[in-house]
């Protein structure tokens, strides 16, 4: 690692994109946990079934996190990011309008496809192109923001669920990805994003 590297405002946002990605995957997947009973009761199924709607998204992340090396030796980070929003905005959507159970699913499903892709990109930004002695204070702010989520998502699950309904819970996901996320990546440049592609 060069140490003539400066943390730059633009390196800052493409954490901070990456981590508001990485906050919002784990805030619904605790999140969801407490609609449990309303999804019972709005689709007429039991607690083995909707179970899958958090057991198959930890499935998927636990099938595509280990393939972020190979992804990002092929692909350009930038645009596995811009995947990693794309498909997470699409299985939000189809969750949120969804009438049957198995439609709620595979949006979960495809969920857990974009947080993979870009849980591990986090880290791979700040591992790779922050100075040396710099580290350990971007590391620990990047830790906090998957760490923090866990705590928030039950809170914020249960109060939404019990004011306004389960379906809110992935419309304000969309509108909080989509609006942080895509104006973010969008300023910053492809030298934060790219470095470590020929």
């Amino acid at each position: 690692m060069n140490e003539d590297k400066k943390i730059d405002l633009k390196l800052i946002l493409s954490i901070v994109a990456t981590g508001i990605m990485s906050f919002s995957g784990v805030v619904v997947e605790t999140a969801m946990n407490v609609t449990f009973p309303s999804l019972m009761e709005e689709f007429q199924i039991g607690t083995s079934l909707v179970q899958w709607i958090t057991t198959g998204y930890l499935l998927v992340l636990a099938v595509i996190i280990p393939t972020s090396s190979y992804l990002k030796k092929r692909f350009r980070m930038k645009s596995l990011f811009m995947t990693a929003i794309i498909l997470f905005i699409i299985g939000t959507v189809l969750a949120a309008v969804t009438p049957v159970f198995s439609l709620l699913l595979l949006g979960r499903l495809i969920q857990g496809v974009g947080t993979g892709i870009a849980l591990p990109l986090m880290f791979s930004i700040t591992m790779e192109q922050v100075p040396e002695e710099k580290l350990g204070i971007m590391m620990g702010t990047a830790s906090l923001i998957t760490a923090m989520a866990p705590a928030v998502g039950p809170s914020l699950g249960g109060f939404i669920v019990n004011h306004f309904g389960w379906r809110i819970v992935f419309i304000l996901l969309c509108l909080h990805a989509g609006s942080n996320c895509f104006p973010v990546s969008a300023f910053t440049s492809s030298l934060h994003w790219d470095k470590d592609v020929p």
